[in-house]
């Protein structure tokens, strides 16, 4: 039951992450500045391209941990689900903060006022975080999963084997994780959940999303120098997705 509920604050703070996009996307459709539509604005259009290409990893990477869940009779299954879903709630829960408050900014003074819908968004984010055990607590919950029940570093290395070497910033990731993990510490407790939530999510973006898609997501996501700006190709592509059909 606990597992479950923390699974499901995980899908609640993507819910409520995926409906602050909207609104944004919504509002950058309309809204017109100097000459062109928000959405039409360079700047603008990096900004609402990286949160699509976000939650284009979440949304994977949340149907893939639903799956493990649901194949209990699977002993790789029940680890997967063991080990991910607690490095799922602290990583998707702590996101949800800052993505709602820059779906604000898209909108500007509005955002803020409680008719944009987005001010209850906001102040809703950090139940999830907090509730059935908060960040510290998925962390030491990841952790201990690791020392209890090591083999499941092979379950997810299987499915590293099927990605491996497609990109260079997941493979440099899996590796810095790999020495990490050869002497876990508590100090490293958060690094270690988000990092490994980071690697499960790539592992479906490069599986299954378009190679321009996924590479974009790994240097975004994984590459530490954080200079990452989205061509115009995958800017098209993830907001299509993101709008169904109207990027």
């Amino acid at each position: 039951m606990g597992g479950l509920t923390r699974f499901d604050c995980a899908l609640g703070s993507h819910g409520l992450m995926r409906r602050a996009l909207s609104v944004a996307l919504y509002h950058a459709w309309q809204r017109q500045a100097f000459g062109k539509t928000l959405v039409e604005q360079p700047l603008m259009r990096q900004v609402l391209s990286r949160m699509a290409l976000q939650l284009e990893g979440q949304t994977a990477a949340l149907f893939r941990l639903a799956r493990a869940w649901d194949s209990r009779s699977s002993r790789e299954e029940v680890l997967r689900a063991r080990l991910l879903t607690p490095a799922a709630k602290f990583s998707v829960c702590k996101a949800g903060i800052p993505f709602v408050a820059e779906a604000m900014e898209v909108l500007g003074g509005i955002g803020y006022c409680e008719e944009s819908e987005l001010p209850r968004l906001y102040r809703e984010m950090p139940v999830n975080s907090i509730w059935e055990g908060s960040g510290n607590i998925m962390c030491l919950d990841v952790l201990r999963v690791l020392a209890k029940q090591p083999e499941v570093m092979a379950v997810l290395h299987a499915e590293y084997q099927e990605v491996k070497g497609v990109d260079r910033h997941f493979d440099r990731a899996w590796r810095q994780m790999q020495q990490r993990l050869r002497k876990p510490s508590e100090a490293q407790g958060r690094e270690i959940t988000h990092g490994l939530w980071l690697l499960a999510t790539g592992m479906q973006v490069l599986r299954y999303s378009s190679p321009p898609l996924a590479q974009a997501w790994c240097r975004m996501m994984l590459d530490p120098r954080g200079d990452m700006v989205l061509d115009a190709r995958v800017q098209n592509e993830v907001l299509l997705r993101a709008t169904g059909g109207q990027g």
